[in-house]
């Protein structure tokens, strides 16, 4: 068995600011795809096992998610005469641009229409916690939840697009790390603050 080809490391992130790109995302068969290549390096057969789909369909998508720069062959293992590529993502974290989720760019309204629809789900779930939200309550409470989302991944994107070096720590570390700068620049600026004090004032008990 010999390895004929080797690829460095993967990125941490990428931030995908092309729509034809982001819309690679809502295929839950490529999510998976790139959900397993995070972790480890596997082959088409590999994958088309762990999903339970066929080798055709895993190749076309891994085709698509090569072509789109997500994916990249990490090395290929000659095994008499078969030759076994093995495939591993770009980065350890794909980031879609916020101005994508706010189709601020041509061709990314379903991008947004997708990102509307996460904001309403989370609005919808409000029960779970004990807010009983009411009908007319429930899109005013909507609009400020979206721009709660909009801050939050315009000052995460920020965040990543000022990482100056390869990060060492492991993924519970990085998350709290990115947690605390992103609750520190939130916490600086009054938009934010005034955001929260409403979002706050239509969730009290008495105005639900």
């Amino acid at each position: 068995m010999n390895c004929i080809m080797c690829v460095s490391n993967m990125k941490d992130f990428i931030i995908i600011k092309e729509p034809e790109i982001a819309k690679l995302f809502a295929d839950p068969v490529r999510r998976e795809i790139l959900h397993n290549l995070r972790h480890r390096e596997m082959t088409c057969c590999q994958l088309a096992k762990a999903l339970d789909k066929n080798l055709s369909s895993i190749a076309y998508h891994l085709n698509a998610l090569e072509q789109a720069g997500l994916v990249k062959q990490s090395r290929t293992v000659v095994k008499g005469n078969l030759i076994e590529k093995f495939y591993q993502t770009t980065a350890k974290d794909f980031i879609i641009s916020y101005t994508l989720s706010e189709g601020l760019v041509p061709g990314s309204e379903d991008i947004a229409k997708w990102s509307r629809e996460v904001c309403r789900g989370a609005v919808k779930s409000l029960e779970a916690f004990g807010y009983v939200v009411s009908k007319e309550k429930e899109e005013i409470i909507l609009n400020l939840i979206e721009k709660y989302a909009s801050l939050e991944h315009m000052v995460f994107e920020g965040i990543i697009s000022e990482q100056k070096k390869p990060i060492q720590a492991e993924g519970p570390s990085i998350r709290l790390l990115l947690n605390v700068l992103m609750s520190i620049r939130l916490h600086e600026r009054a938009d934010f603050q005034k955001l929260l004090a409403e979002i706050s004032q239509e969730l009290r008990p008495n105005s639900v």
